[in-house]
C-alpha cells in the first residue's frame, strides 16, 4: 500500500472540494484510510453519487472507521455515507462551504472577525467585505456581539466568530494506522476539518462541493 505524500494530500484535498469521485477513489483505493478520514468520506459520497466503479467497498471501511474513531465531525459524516450508501442524501441542506477555509475562521487564522459564510457561492468572507458584495448594511450582517440586526437574510448569510470553535480536543490524539501524512500539520487539519462539519451541522447545514 502507497503512503500519503504531499502530493497525494494535494490531490485528494482538491478532489473533497471540487467532488470528483472518480479522482478520489483513485487516491484511496491504494492507501490507507485512517489518516484521511474527514477527506475520504467527502470523496466517497460523491464517488457513490456518481457511480464510480470500486467505491462501495471503501465506503463500507469509511463508515466502519468513522464510527470507530468517533472524534468530533466523524458521527456527522457518517450519517452522509449511510444516506449515500442507500441512494440518498441526509436531512441537512447542503452549502458549498470550503470546511478548511470554514476551519481557519473558527480558528481565528483569518483575523479576529466577524466573518459571514455565504450560503449560495460557500465563501467565507470578513463582514465589510459581503458588504461590498450585497450592499447589506454592516449592522444588518453583524450588529454588536454577534448579534444580526434587521435586515439580516438568513437564507443568504451565516455570521461567526472565531471564539464559535468548538473547543480543541486535548492532545493529538493516538497516531492513525496505515501512517501519518507527511507534516505534523495535517492530524490537526483532519480534526478541525471535522470540528468545522459539526458546526456547520448545528445549523442544520453541510458542504457540499464547490464547482467553479
Amino acid at each position: 500500500m502507497t503512503d500519503w505524500d504531499e502530493g497525494a494530500l494535494g490531490a485528494l484535498r482538491s478532489a473533497a472540494s471540487l467532488g470528483r469521485g472518480a479522482a478520489g477513489v483513485e487516491l484511496l483505493r491504494v492507501r490507507p484510510l485512517e489518516p484521511v478520514l474527514q477527506y475520504a468520506g467527502d470523496v466517497l459520497v460523491a464517488a457513490l453519487g456518481q457511480a464510480v466503479p470500486g467505491t462501495l467497498p471503501l465506503a463500507e471501511k469509511c463508515l466502519q472507521a468513522l464510527n470507530a474513531r468517533g472524534e468530533a465531525g466523524d458521527r456527522e459524516l457518517a450519517v452522509e455515507l449511510v444516506q449515500a450508501l442507500a441512494g440518498g442524501h441526509d436531512a441537512l441542506t447542503r452549502v458549498p462551504v470550503d470546511l478548511g477555509e470554514l476551519a481557519g475562521a473558527l480558528h481565528g487564522r483569518l483575523g479576529d472577525g466577524p466573518f459571514v459564510i455565504d450560503l449560495a457561492r460557500g465563501d467565507v468572507l470578513p463582514v465589510d467585505e459581503a458588504v461590498s458584495m450585497d450592499g447589506t448594511s454592516a449592522e444588518a450582517l453583524a450588529g454588536e456581539c454577534g448579534e444580526q440586526g434587521p435586515g439580516y437574510d438568513r437564507e443568504r448569510w451565516l455570521t461567526l466568530s472565531p471564539e464559535a470553535a468548538p473547543a480543541a480536543s486535548a492532545g493529538p490524539g493516538p497516531a492513525a494506522p496505515g501512517g501519518e501524512p507527511p507534516g505534523g500539520d495535517f492530524a490537526r487539519e483532519e480534526r478541525e476539518r471535522g470540528r468545522a462539519r459539526l458546526w456547520l451541522a448545528a445549523y442544520g447545514l453541510s458542504p457540499a462541493p464547490r464547482h467553479l
